[in-house]
């Protein structure tokens, strides 16, 4: 709960507080400053909260390495740079 400290100071669970410093104290704390010291802490209004923006994530392609005939990892060949043969789509 955002107060606004009115008094010339007070010892916080924040630390140590001065007039015009304006924190963010849980609610039981400040109903008991309340009751000790009215005057003390002046309620201050909540910011409003911005809805969560969505994180949209690409999924990574499906992809395997490659194999040959005998079962063994396939290398790239390198005659080729825009074709990758050591990876193949899985779908």
């Amino acid at each position: 709960m955002l107060v606004k400290i009115r008094i010339r100071s007070m010892s916080t669970s924040l630390g140590f507080k001065r007039n015009g410093d304006v924190v963010d104290l849980p609610e039981d704390e400040v109903k008991k400053i309340i009751s000790l010291r009215p005057e003390a802490v002046e309620i201050m209004p909540q910011p409003k909260a911005e809805a969560p923006k969505e994180v949209v994530k690409k999924a990574a392609p499906k992809r395997k390495r490659a194999r040959t005939d005998a079962g063994k990892f396939q290398a790239d060949d390198p005659a080729t740079p825009d074709v990758n043969e050591a990876w193949v789509k899985v779908k």
